[in-house]
């Protein structure tokens, strides 16, 4: 049996566990590298070729899509994740970037258990950023951050390790003053991001350095 037919039967299996499953909902300002992450969780599931993350564009299904390098429409897809021991079911739905489908990420937003919010290091959090974040927060969703293109910051802006470190941080606060002011008032604290608990993870242009983040 092929790896895929084995992610595809423990699927299955997983189907009728609510307990080990998770509806997880990836967002952000356009271009900040939402669909290469997922390509890159679809990767490490099994269901495409770690050679292809990056440029299969897995969740972009529709030929515009492709052709513009853009996701307009949310596209989903299941795969299994191990994390601290145990199998879940993750359905992930990838949203789009762009102001002009926002109405696809609110709608992502009331299906989900979390949000995983993509932002990329060098451009920190921009307009759209703090809209999907707004979204996801209006839904009494948690968020977790995933910092993208780290290795801009090393290869084309060449910051020193203080720095880059600097640049960083100053991203967290501001993804942390965000949640602060609109998240429910009684998970404000809980849902503030952070990089001990695993609620902050970071990764390169096409690598993911750590996405081992909670279940949510």
């Amino acid at each position: 049996m092929s790896r895929q037919d084995k992610m595809i039967a423990k699927i299955k299996e997983l189907m009728y566990e609510p307990e080990y499953i998770r509806n997880i909902g990836i967002c952000a300002h356009i271009d900040h590298g939402k669909t290469t992450l997922s390509d890159n969780l679809l990767a490490g599931a099994g269901l495409i070729s770690e050679e292809l993350a990056g440029e299969a564009l897995g969740m972009d299904t529709k030929q515009d899509e492709q052709d513009r390098g853009i996701t307009i429409d949310a596209a989903n897809a299941s795969m299994v994740q191990e994390y601290d021991g145990d199998q879940y079911l993750i359905n992930l739905i990838d949203t789009p970037g762009h102001v002009d489908f926002g109405g696809d990420v609110t709608r992502a937003m009331r299906a989900v258990d979390g949000a995983d919010v993509v932002v990329c290091a060098v451009d920190g959090v921009m307009p759209q950023t703090e809209t999907v974040l707004k979204q996801a927060l209006r839904e009494n969703v948690k968020p977790v951050l995933f910092i993208k293109k780290v290795d801009r910051l090393i290869n084309e802006l060449k910051l020193t390790p203080e720095d880059l470190l600097k640049q960083l941080t100053s991203i967290i606060v501001e993804v942390n003053e965000l949640i602060k002011s609109l998240a429910p008032k009684d998970k404000k604290a809980e849902w503030m991001v952070n990089v001990e608990d695993g609620s902050v993870a970071f990764g390169s242009a096409f690598k993911n350095w750590a996405i081992n983040v909670p279940m949510m």
